[in-house]
């Protein structure tokens, strides 16, 4: 009680800072003429020759996919936890994306770089040609190849066009999986408020091990699709004048990270059921855990892309010359002064964050203090996450200051718009919760993630007719969502209550 009490304060107490309200522009939608790399279906990807050689230097023609930049930038920001926005350090990665897509001879490709507020060693690419790379990768990239190993093998699934495939496994198709699964936890526990906490424990662990069981398959298109762009992105390198041994030293990182970070299902499952007899919330944020993992990691077989790797290399390149690494430029970007404090600084919240999951508040408290100070004073991840290490600590002031300041943050972050919405709905203040999933539509490109709450938050305030040609809407435009905004349009009325 205390902690929801604190919560409604905190509303009350920031209701009104304005979020971003300029709707992001789309980019030009030009469509020149492109000539696609041509490979069999059965084929074996660079077997022949390399990928390169079918790449045509000719202008690129964008994803029938494609959104527009500028609004694929805001709903990838809002798929996560944000960008970190270090002007060094964005020029440097998307200094080493241009040499590589002047490498590949294709012609005005759009995109840029941009790093992401994970801890993960992460990093996509999407319709509309940008990369994504998350804060995780950079304390342990050793030089520039390994950094141009990354974005080249994001480019070479921009270049191959892989996000025009008729089954997308792109962020938004991974983000609405991780959305329908926590939805429907959600919705399936509430329905079962009044039933023994035995019974809610068993659904909980059902649900945990239907998550397992159904989210985490990976097509076979898809491990092709890492195939090719493990071989493209070799084929840039090795033009781009960087060591194409990159690509595997890169890929052995990965791998060591895996073998830190993940569990066996088996492990999984056993945690999940013990956790679930104390903390039924704990458990479902276990899985959820567990599922952005996998489903984050949309590669094959870690071991393998490096043996496929080694033997194209054998293939088509053992009688070039490999060019050392370039250490110096690496070294000298990661030690300037902005990108030196805001890489230490994001360190620090993503450690203060979990130590908050630990329960170690007065840690998490110290953790979450620095990183919000110098240049990361005002960005949303590091003031979220001191918000909740001070009211952990129970120093409400400050924490709802960290929380104005996490609001009105040029970068947002989603999380803090869906706690707004929760904590006003579970308030009563429906009409509120409404405006912020508005907010929340424009400020990350109007993804749809957004809809099944203003529909469940419409159906709550009596407006029945809006909530239902909303659903039709959603059903019609969005049928990956439909599910949920019917589940959402099956919210009991509560005019009588108000």
């Amino acid at each position: 009680m205390r902690r929801a009490a604190f919560a409604v304060a905190i509303v009350a107490a920031v209701t009104g800072c304005a979020a971003p309200s300029g709707k992001p522009g789309d980019a030009a939608s030009a469509k020149p003429t492109f000539s696609l790399p041509h490979i069999g279906l059965f084929d074996s990807p660079g077997e022949k020759k390399p990928m390169i050689a079918d790449l045509k230097p000719v202008p690129y023609q964008a994803s029938s996919l494609a959104i527009g930049e500028q609004k694929d930038l805001a709903r990838q920001r809002g798929e996560g936890l944000g960008f970190v926005r270090v002007e060094t350090l964005e020029r440097y990665l998307n200094g080493i994306r241009g040499r590589l897509v002047s490498a590949s001879g294709v012609s005005n490709v759009p995109g840029q770089v941009l790093v992401l507020a994970n801890p993960a060693y992460a990093a996509y690419s999407t319709a509309d040609g940008n990369v994504y790379v998350a804060m995780g990768w950079l304390p342990y990239l050793e030089n520039e190849d390994e950094v141009a190993a990354i974005l080249a093998h994001e480019l070479s699934h921009v270049l191959l066009t892989h996000h025009s495939a008729d089954i997308v496994s792109g962020v938004q198709k991974k983000g609405q999986a991780l959305h329908e699964l926590g939805v429907n936890a959600k919705m399936a526990l509430e329905r079962t408020s009044t039933v023994a906490k035995s019974d809610q424990r068993a659904l909980a662990t059902v649900q945990a091990s239907m998550a397992l069981g159904e989210k985490l398959v990976m097509p076979a298109w898809g491990r092709r699709q890492e195939r090719e762009a493990d071989l493209l992105g070799v084929d840039l390198l090795v033009r781009a004048g960087y060591s194409p041994a990159a690509m595997t030293t890169m890929l052995e990182k990965y791998r060591a990270w895996e073998k830190r970070t993940q569990k066996s299902d088996e492990e999984l499952q056993k945690d999940v059921a013990d956790v679930a007899q104390k903390d039924l919330g704990k458990a479902m944020s276990l899985v959820l855990s567990h599922v952005v993992d996998k489903v984050s990691a949309s590669h094959p077989d870690t071991g393998q892309r490096i043996e496929d790797i080694a033997t194209y290399l054998d293939r088509h390149y053992a009688e070039i010359k490999i060019p050392d690494y370039r250490v110096s430029p690496w070294t000298a970007v990661k030690g300037k002064p902005d990108v030196k404090e805001i890489t230490h600084n994001y360190e620090s919240a993503f450690a203060a964050r979990k130590l908050l999951d630990e329960h170690k508040s007065k840690e998490a408290y110290a953790k979450a203090q620095a990183s919000a100070s110098g240049r990361t004073a005002k960005d949303a991840y590091p003031n979220w996450i001191f918000s909740k290490s001070a009211a952990a600590t129970g120093q409400n002031a400050e924490a709802i200051r960290a929380l104005q300041r996490a609001i009105g943050a040029n970068e947002p972050i989603r999380e803090i718009y869906e706690e707004m919405l929760l904590v006003q709905e579970r308030s009563g203040r429906f009409d509120t919760a409404v405006q912020w999933t508005d907010k929340a539509s424009i400020t990350f490109g109007e993804a749809d993630r957004w809809v099944p709450h203003k529909i469940r938050l419409l159906r709550k305030l009596g407006r029945e007719n809006e909530a239902s040609a909303l659903t039709l809407k959603c059903t019609v435009e969005t049928p990956d969502w439909r599910h949920q905004c019917q589940e959402a349009n099956q919210t009991p009325l509560l005019r009588a209550t108000r």
